[in-house]
């Protein structure tokens, strides 16, 4: 598997401890209705307040199946938000929790206002990530982030078919699950003050395809107004893995898992009604079969594509994209805000920790070059295409087979999926915004990856969201981990909610953060200033120049610039 596998594009969670403890129980009043929420505190006895699971659509269930999110309806009496415990259905998890009607949006604040005092506190909005297949807000406590004053909305969006199943046309378009993340969105902006936020003050962040999400969100023009500030973390929408081509073949297979006539059918119109009709849990089951049956031992979705993933719709009154991102962000079609934006030294470990199987991968390219050329690069000639397999291995091995070169395999599988696409949007996006660019490359023990390969470096996808998220006992690090983790955690999130507060990571001198400051990215002196985040903390120059550099000769020498993902 080239990037091995999809099922770990989620991995917060395994920290949550104890959730705190119950105090008494908060009222605050929507204009849908009234919530009763719960007063809690942090490992360090932090007061907090916590609503879950507070609706913010009317469940897509029914007709509303493969449709834009509605507004949520009105509710009589007091709703309980003391507990989420409610999943979007997905793929290769199955949960208890999961469950079609799962939009629901959490908010716990520090301060709650008063009769006369709103607190006007910044606003961290998450987007959770999991490959467009999986995920759950139910994976993202907010302990750190309120011990630092302030506040994490989590939410749940529709997932895997039900969130990104598309005909390419007007009948099922898609992105559903990227408009259910607006509406959250557009939800928390008008209503965060009631919870002591201040709606000009939101700062959206994501991992993975949270972070491909994020930056999504900046393409849409709906979404002007409603955030101050963007964080992407290891993932952008010219990530070859955000992105499908082929969705109304895979709507089509898809269906006729359940129903062989669609193996044959073309019919958008019968496909909408027959998959509306069928229970979710078959749906699902369904999708997942078809993901099982795609499987390849290169895995082609990291690389190329994931299954269901964002589309470009065609033209309809609830379209989210109708327009190449590439093009989109070259030319500056996007909503400019200060940006933080970064991945982790070697993304891919996460999916290549079996050095065995690894192994495997690289006889299969060396079996079958063409494997390893990248779809957006659109090269139709059979000639051309083998010797653009032949100028992307020499990359990284000079020339040679990949053979057993485990760490020159796994620097490819990084830059392909994860690194190449990050550099070259924040090459484009720093000469819209101010652009703080980031390389996590601490190897501690809460990073919970420990394989490494001789040539690569050592920190693997998702490691630095375990520094950011913990919840109760299981923030007590001092317990379990090396004081270098503690100090690293503390950290990352001044970094992250100094940027909430101020737009700006470094705003003043801090001994913590080693009394550095960290400057915005700028390319046009031929410069690529960026904060690597390791034991120390250091600004550097040029993130994996050495690859980047061929690659973008690659692209450049093409001839041509309508890409879509990058």
């Amino acid at each position: 598997m080239l990037c091995k596998t999809l099922l770990l594009f989620i991995t917060l969670g395994t920290n949550l401890g104890t959730q705190g403890y119950f105090i008494e129980s908060p009222v605050v009043e929507l204009p849908n209705g009234k919530i009763q929420g719960l007063q809690l505190t942090t490992f360090a006895n932090k007061t907090y307040y916590s609503f879950q699971k507070i609706p913010y659509a009317s469940p897509p269930v029914g007709t509303l199946r493969f449709k834009a999110p509605q507004p949520a309806q009105n509710w009589d009496g007091i709703l309980n938000a003391t507990f989420l415990a409610t999943s979007c259905y997905q793929l290769q998890i199955n949960q208890v929790s999961d469950s079609e009607d799962c939009l629901f949006i959490n908010v716990y604040t520090p301060e709650l206002p008063t009769d006369d005092q709103n607190v006007s506190l910044p606003v961290m909005f998450f987007i959770y990530g999991g490959a467009f297949l999986l995920g759950s807000s139910i994976l993202a406590p907010p302990d750190l982030f309120v011990n630092n004053g302030v506040i994490l909305v989590s939410f749940n969006y529709r997932l895997g078919a039900f969130g990104f199943l598309s005909t390419q046309d007007e009948v099922i378009p898609g992105n559903n699950g990227l408009k259910d993340q607006l509406l959250a969105l557009q939800w928390t902006h008008q209503n965060i003050h009631l919870f002591g936020g201040n709606p000009d003050k939101i700062t959206i962040f994501g991992q993975s395809a949270g972070s491909a999400s994020v930056a999504y969100q900046m393409l849409n023009q709906d979404s002007v107004g409603l955030f101050a500030g963007a964080i992407l973390e290891s993932g952008s929408f010219l990530s070859p893995w955000a992105f499908q081509r082929n969705s109304r073949q895979i709507a089509f297979n898809t269906a006729a898992i359940l129903n062989s006539t669609f193996s044959s059918s073309n019919d958008s119109t019968a496909l909408l009604a027959f998959l509306q009709g069928v229970a979710a849990e078959d749906l699902d089951a369904a999708a997942e079969q078809y993901l099982i049956n795609q499987t390849t031992p290169w895995d082609y979705a990291v690389s190329q594509g994931n299954l269901f993933a964002p589309v470009i719709e065609v033209k309809n009154p609830d379209a989210f994209l109708t327009r190449k991102m590439y093009g989109l962000l070259q030319a500056g079609n996007i909503i400019k805000v200060p940006v933080m934006i970064g991945f982790n030294s070697e993304e891919s470990l996460l999916f290549n920790q079996d050095p065995a199987v690894f192994q495997t991968v690289l006889e299969a390219w060396d079996a079958k070059l063409d494997l390893i050329v990248p779809n957006d690069m659109q090269i139709t000639d059979l000639e051309k295409h083998s010797e653009m397999a032949l100028s992307i291995r020499d990359i990284y091995t000079g020339g040679e087979t990949f053979g057993n070169r485990l760490g020159d395999g796994i620097r490819y599988c990084s830059d392909n999926s994860f690194t190449r696409s990050i550099i070259k949007h924040a090459e484009f996006y720093s000469t819209l915004a101010e652009t703080y660019f980031y390389q996590f490359s601490y190897d501690g023990k809460l990073g919970n990856i420990s394989v490494h390969y001789d040539g690569a470096e050592s920190v693997g996808h998702s490691e630095e969201a375990f520094y950011l998220f913990c919840s109760g006992l299981g923030c007590n690090f001092d317990s379990y981990v090396p004081e270098s983790d503690r100090i690293t955690s503390e950290r990352l999130i001044k970094l992250w909610t100094d940027f909430a507060k101020f737009q700006n990571p470094t705003p003043e001198v801090s001994e913590l953060l080693q009394n550095i400051t960290w400057p915005p990215l700028s390319v046009v002196d031929g410069d690529f200033l960026y904060l690597d985040v390791n034991e120390n903390l250091e600004i550097k120059n040029h993130p994996k120049s050495a690859t980047f550099d061929e690659w973008d000769k690659l692209y450049e020498n093409l001839g041509y610039s309508d890409f879509d993902t990058y």
